[in-house]
């Protein structure tokens, strides 16, 4: 299967549900994703489209949009494509489905991103604090309004 068979099973399955959806290369392709749906496109990339794998998964905090996004890196053993999936969430609210029904290592992507971000996903089976000591819990360091951030004193910074 290839990058542009995705693009177009995907828009066509989902068409309320993915916006953006770009091939990047024969081998890469983002898409946006409505936060209300995630589960269920995720679902069918694993099912369907034998998108078995979940790489990762993560937050990325754009202050000036007031908004979060959760990214999904899902990839496939079966064919050479790698697919990046955006959630678009408000900074004020910021909840989204979990997916560990779906992709089992879910579980510890979405613990880290909670405990850094504040991003709550619902119905996750144990949301537990997994990095963080116990006197930074619900800062949410990796915000960009964080007191700390950016962190300018580290000695190894590029």
């Amino acid at each position: 299967m290839d990058a542009n068979t995705i693009v177009d099973s995907l828009s066509s399955t989902f068409p309320e549900a993915i916006s953006d959806a770009t091939v990047k290369s024969d081998i890469r392709v983002t898409a946006y994703i409505d936060k209300d749906h995630v589960k269920e496109v995720c679902e069918y990339l694993k099912n369907d489209l034998d998108f078995n794998h979940l790489c990762c998964e993560s937050g990325v905090d754009y202050i000036l949009r007031n908004e979060f996004e959760v990214v999904y890196h899902i990839a496939s053993y079966e064919h050479p494509v790698v697919l990046a999936l955006k959630a678009r969430l408000n900074r004020d609210d910021p909840v989204i489905e979990s997916i560990v029904d779906v992709y089992w290592n879910a579980n510890w992507y979405e613990r880290e991103t909670y405990e850094l971000f504040g991003i709550m996903f619902k119905y996750h089976p144990n949301l537990k604090p997994l990095v963080l000591p116990e006197d930074l819990l619900g800062d949410w360091p990796l915000r960009k309004d964080y007191e700390g951030f950016p962190q300018k004193t580290a000695k190894n910074l590029v």
